[in-house]
């Protein structure tokens, strides 16, 4: 039940359902209370069926949705006491528009789509539309800014959909942004796998996913070619990474681009070997003394032979690229160019 008495309290939000993709660019919208403003400024917002952005935009979207949008829907106060909704390509207010009268209620990413019926198709070309999984709101998101970000595993879980990208803030404010048609960051900028990712991770409110977590959000997407970059970007003869979605078809069927191939995507998962020769066993500065703050002195690492998961591939792996590669042969303090970041987040907890 909306309760637009409830709503004229600051802060407040409601609503029946969720907002969900209807069509290739339209969205549901569900009926809802929220505050606009401050005290007093309830408002509904209308169940709406098909309500198409494009027709409701600020003028940032130019006429039509383009490959790589990110798109924010805003509930915006009128005097009928019912919101108005309009479809914007800025995160703070839509354009004409301020604060006070404006309240962002949930977007959507403009990108390419697998469907499970093309699972591991190879001659699938997928349609850009807006993406199923990407599309939040205040009661269906992730716990951190949903830009960029699709449904992994059902009210649990989010994943980037690019590998990230510098956000050009200074180390080590720099955030790690889910961006089409960018430059993924790697060791080439003098990101270390152990020291720097994860902090670049929590920086934007995420960490690095999980084995397990990989497998289910790369399900789908074809596995590389050693001569050709059509399914991913893999060529044996691709001497560095490319741009975030440059591969058509390099999309898993949750929505995940360049899951295979472009570069290695680092993960939570770690172990050591677990000898018991004391020749193996060893107090180890070496892996504290790169990345970021290699000048730092910051203690000394105790273990035996430690090593680190990193999963999907890289940009000359050829067909080893795939939704299941994966390699435990890592040396956790390496700054390798030939690894990426990608993110993920818990679902938000009403």
């Amino acid at each position: 039940m909306i309760n637009i008495e409830a709503a004229k309290m600051p802060g407040n939000h409601s609503q029946m359902g969720r907002m969900a993709a209807a069509g290739d660019a339209t969205l549901d919208v569900p009926d809802m209370a929220l505050n606009i403003g401050g005290h007093g400024q309830g408002f509904i917002v209308k169940e709406a069926l098909a309500w198409d952005p494009v027709a409701n935009e600020d003028g940032t979207l130019g006429g039509a949705l383009a490959l790589g949008d990110d798109v924010y829907i805003y509930a915006v106060a009128d005097a009928s006491g019912v919101a108005q909704l309009v479809a914007s390509k800025n995160i703070t207010v839509p354009d004409g528009y301020t604060a006070a009268e404006t309240r962002r209620i949930g977007g959507f990413h403009f990108g390419r789509w697998r469907p499970i019926a093309e699972r591991y198709n190879k001659a699938f070309d997928p349609p850009t539309i807006i993406v199923p999984t990407s599309v939040w709101d205040q009661a269906h998101r992730p716990d951190c800014d949903p830009t960029g970000m699709v449904e992994v595993i059902p009210d649990q879980l989010w994943a980037d959909i690019y590998l990230a990208s510098e956000d050009g803030s200074a180390w080590p404010e720099t955030v790690p942004l889910s961006r089409y048609d960018a430059t993924p960051l790697s060791g080439t900028e003098g990101y270390s796998r152990y020291l720097d990712l994860p902090y670049l991770a929590a920086n934007a409110g995420k960490r690095l996913p999980t084995l397990a977590e990989f497998f289910r959000y790369a399900d789908g997407a074809p596995e590389g070619g050693e001569n050709d970059n059509d399914t991913a970007w893999s060529d044996t003869a691709n001497s560095d990474r490319t741009t975030t979605g440059t591969v058509a078809k390099a999309v898993s069927c949750v929505g995940v681009v360049d899951a295979a191939g472009n570069l290695w995507e680092p993960l939570l998962d770690h172990y050591d070997v677990g000898s018991t020769s004391s020749g193996d066993y060893t107090y180890d500065r070496a892996i504290l003394q790169n990345g970021k703050d290699d000048a730092e002195l910051r203690g000394e690492l105790r273990h035996r032979r430690w090593r680190m998961w990193v999963a999907g591939g890289h940009f000359g792996h050829g067909a080893q690229c795939g939704s299941r590669c994966a390699s435990s042969y890592n040396h956790p303090g390496s700054v390798g160019s030939n690894v990426g970041l990608r993110c993920v987040a818990p679902a938000r907890r009403q």
